[in-house]
């Protein structure tokens, strides 16, 4: 009712206002508004945006004015915590008596956890943890539900969703090693294959062998002389040398010279 109360005050008082905010941290917001209060912290409009502020950030006054002080804001979140508090302290107290109701009638839920499901399940296949877990939640959610047990159904029933995604990793990781194993057998059937191929090739390279030593060797027609070839030998040659021509670098080339010829004698003077 006091939180109510001062909502109306702060709409009819601060709303219609645009004022300047100065934070303990010296940020100024210029014709600001109070457009809603919530429990911890204001929404204000100023004039460049919008922007929300927590009440710790607002100074002493401000926290006043809109009733966030500490004390106040303490106060909100102790309500909050009672009234969980409360509302587990009534389930718990439902679920009780749906108990005493059970063992009234001669009935009881038969709960398994993760440590009896895998024992369940180790005589063939070995089952992971999270599984195991999730798998133990489900059961005991049916059987809540087939007590009628409606708290401790809800309350397996949240167990098991917040199991369901690291289920659905386990199934993932599962897949891929399936996946990978089945590749594996499919390498190792083609090398066994391979094996036998093989294998008979050798066995009938081995029956042709043993086949031409039982056979005769084939006779000679009479006079027929043998002669036996030496065996080779082969005879290492090495590879020629091959020397590469001196390249000798050419004369550098001479100036040409301009020969004068020799002058020719005047011709001697005809006499009469």
């Amino acid at each position: 009712m006091k939180l109510f109360l001062s909502f109306l005050v702060l709409l009819a008082a601060g709303l219609c206002m645009a004022e300047d905010f100065v934070l303990v941290d010296g940020t100024v917001f210029q014709d600001a508004k109070v457009v809603r209060r919530d429990a911890d912290s204001v929404l204000i409009r100023h004039s460049t945006g919008v922007q929300r502020v927590s009440y710790d950030r607002l100074t002493p006054e401000l926290q006043q004015r809109f009733d966030l002080t500490p004390q106040a804001v303490r106060e909100y979140y102790d309500k909050i915590d009672q009234a969980r508090r409360d509302l587990a302290e009534a389930e718990d107290k439902k679920a009780a008596a749906q108990r005493s109701a059970l063992q009234a009638s001669g009935l009881s839920p038969r709960y398994l956890t993760g440590a009896d499901v895998s024992a369940l399940i180790s005589t063939w296949e070995t089952l992971p943890s999270v599984c195991a877990e999730y798998l133990a939640a489900d059961w005991n959610r049916r059987e809540a539900a087939r007590c009628h047990l409606t708290v401790e159904s809800k309350r397996f029933d949240e167990e098991a969703k917040r199991l369901a995604s690291r289920m659905d990793d386990e199934r993932a990781t599962a897949q891929k090693e399936k996946t990978r194993a089945a590749s594996l057998e499919a390498k190792l059937n083609t090398a066994e294959k391979n094996l036998k191929d093989a294998r008979q090739q050798i066995a009938s390279l081995q029956r042709d062998v043993k086949r031409l030593n039982e056979s005769p060797a084939p006779a000679q027609p009479f006079g027929t002389v043998i002669v036996e070839r030496p065996a080779y030998v082969p005879v290492y040659r090495p590879a020629p040398i091959i020397v590469p021509p001196v390249v000798r670098p050419l004369p550098p080339p001479r100036p040409p010279v301009n020969r004068v010829p020799p002058p020719r004698p005047l011709p001697s003077p005809i006499r009469r």
